[in-house]
């Protein structure tokens, strides 16, 4: 009985030991201050951790996170242009597809980060929207922040989409 017993526990403590060796990163916490007139919205983007809209000036936003280490398993670059070039390629096939520049920048908590504005014309809603990305890494993350609206968002809402991306704070 005493032999049994020793056979379990080893084998339940070899289990154990198996087990946690390997460990995921799922989610982490990050927080968003917003702009006044802008609240957390639904139905934006399905993929999004959060979104958020100002009805008032037709600007909208969210945030999407991939874990690096899936990239790196799916054998997708972490390189803040490729990553660019992954998150723009979905809106490239639209009619009058333009993208401008990128700008690589260090945001005022010194965060490097690659943003490009795009536009394309939306068919069902008979209208070009205009969309800013901004994509970012933490330690285990990377985040791309797409903000978005009419013909006048970038010219009218470039002081909020700054606010936004400069107030994301990240774990350490």
């Amino acid at each position: 009985m005493k032999n049994i017993f020793f056979a379990f526990a080893i084998a339940f403590t070899f289990a154990s030991t198996v087990n946690a060796q390997s460990a995921i990163i799922g989610a982490e916490t990050f927080t968003i201050n917003l702009p006044a007139g802008y609240e957390r919205t639904i139905g934006t983007n399905d993929f999004a951790s959060v979104q958020w809209g100002n009805e008032e000036t037709g600007s909208y936003g969210f945030v999407i996170t991939e874990n690096l280490d899936e990239l790196k398993a799916g054998n997708v670059s972490d390189n803040l242009e490729s990553y660019m070039d992954i998150s723009i390629e979905n809106y490239s096939s639209n009619p009058k597809f333009t993208s401008f520049a990128s700008k690589l920048y260090k945001n005022k908590k010194g965060r490097e980060t690659l943003q490009k504005q795009i536009s394309y014309y939306n068919e069902e809603l008979e209208s070009t929207i205009y969309l800013q990305f901004n994509i970012f890494k933490s330690k285990n993350f990377i985040y791309q922040v797409v903000n978005f609206g009419n013909e006048d968002f970038l010219e009218k809402s470039k002081e909020n989409t700054d606010y936004i991306v400069n107030n994301i704070d990240l774990p350490q």
